[in-house]
């Protein structure tokens, strides 16, 4: 492009910007299609990917996103009838050390025990709480720290040992800010002695979904088994792959392992976080693709609107048009300056749209840390991937929507521009 053209170029930008600023309330209304659609795209994908995020940090502070649970099921379908597990066997620690020697894609595994509500007494104090059966291995899986004491030993597994771990509102309950490491409470009928208490684990995500984390006691899983029997109580193996992309070639392994050893893999649940937040995506992106459609029909109409405007402001201007192809501008000029017209109303909108999105999420971000999780931070961020479309729909919608009465104006003569009626 020569120095002649990029002139001419200039004068047709130049033409077409003070045009829309003689008619700013006009360019104002005409941007408001453009703007909400695009607000609505930006922050739906925006949000969204926050979700989506939220979910991978906590699952990753809390026990990372290479988990995998293992739990037999009491019902079955079979034949489309949903009948009584024929398995009555539950699993235990020999299933454990199956699958992690057996299964190359796990790295670690324990076994969890759940003996339900038993009466904690010490001293005076006395109040139900969730006794769970836990292995040494419990520390590898997931990322608690200790507010005293320490994890139980090995010896302690293998012997059965009547020691405890306290979760931190039991301890807070029964002990106060004291150190509860060495003191005896009772646990229904049994004496046991504590040797560590957890710092708070319902943090974030799991503290709003009220699990109750901090409202339980650990024990040797082979302690439950000693002291209320080991059939008639439903364990659960957790396992952790060595990654996040093998998560569902290790379930694959556990379900070929399960086969040989009861001769189907239905019998068994099969679950992980990874598998929740492809769920939690599917759901996310459901919502995206309704509101898109939403935004995409607001897009629609605010560019019907634009080339509307654009047609009246050519009806309006043909004296204009009609005096500056007297003087020498071409079609190509003044085609030009029409679309410029139309493309500097939709980018506008766009980038006043995205801006007002990355407000809205920004803000929102700010209230869901201040007032919902409080102890998490909720990633608000503006997509940059949302912005790029926002910028490249906004630029397309405003060459559509100009094409037209760009045309117009520049298929109109000189004398008939000029002609006064």
């Amino acid at each position: 492009m020569n120095l002649s053209n990029l002139l001419k170029a200039d004068i047709n930008f130049q033409v077409g910007w003070q045009a829309l600023l003689r008619n700013k309330f006009r360019t104002l209304l005409t941007m408001l299609g453009i703007i909400l659609g695009i607000f609505i795209v930006v922050t739906t994908v925006s949000l969204g990917g926050s979700i989506e995020s939220f979910a991978v940090s906590e699952f990753e502070n809390f026990s990372g996103t290479t988990m995998i649970w293992i739990g037999k099921r009491s019902r079955i379908k079979k034949q489309n009838k949903w009948v009584e597990n024929p398995i009555k066997e539950n699993l235990w620690l020999d299933d454990v050390d199956q699958i992690v020697r057996k299964c190359p894609s796990i790295k670690t595994a324990a076994a969890f025990n759940w003996v339900g509500s038993q009466t904690v007494t010490f001293g005076t104090k006395s109040r139900t709480y969730n006794i769970t059966g836990v292995l040494d291995t419990n520390e590898k899986l997931f990322n608690f720290e200790f507010e005293y004491g320490r994890n139980f030993q090995p010896w302690e597994i293998k012997r059965g040992q009547k020691v405890c771990i306290l979760g931190y509102k039991v301890k807070n309950h029964l002990f106060g800010d004291s150190n509860p490491v060495g003191q005896e409470i009772k646990i229904h009928q049994h004496r046991f002695t504590v040797i560590g208490s957890y710092k708070s684990m319902e943090k974030g995500l799991f503290r709003i979904l009220g699990i109750g984390l901090d409202d339980g006691i650990d024990i040797p899983v082979t302690t439950v088994a000693q002291y209320w029997g080991k059939q008639n109580r439903w364990l659960a193996i957790m396992a952790k792959a060595n990654s996040y992309e093998t998560v569902d070639q290790s379930i694959s392994q556990i379900k070929a392992l399960f086969r040989q050893r009861f001769g189907a893999d239905i019998y068994h649940d099969y679950g992980s976080p990874a598998e929740m937040i492809r769920e939690i995506s599917k759901i996310v992106t459901v919502i995206q693709w309704v509101l898109g459609g939403a935004a995409a029909i607001t897009l629609i109409v605010g560019g019907i609107g634009t080339m509307n405007i654009m047609l009246v402001s050519v009806s309006e201007r043909t004296a204009e048009i009609g005096l500056r192809k007297a003087v020498g501008a071409n079609k190509n000029d003044i085609r030009f300056q029409f679309l410029i017209e139309s493309v500097v109303i939709c980018l506008l909108g766009g980038l006043i749209g995205t801006g007002l999105a990355g407000g809205v999420t920004f803000s929102v971000g700010q209230i869901i840390t201040s007032f919902v999780i409080k102890d998490s931070v909720w990633p608000a961020a503006v997509s940059l991937q949302s912005a790029i479309v926002a910028f490249l729909v906004s630029t397309m919608v405003g060459v559509i929507s100009g094409f037209y009465p760009s045309n117009k104006a520049a298929g109109l003569q000189p004398v008939e521009a000029l002609r006064i009626d």
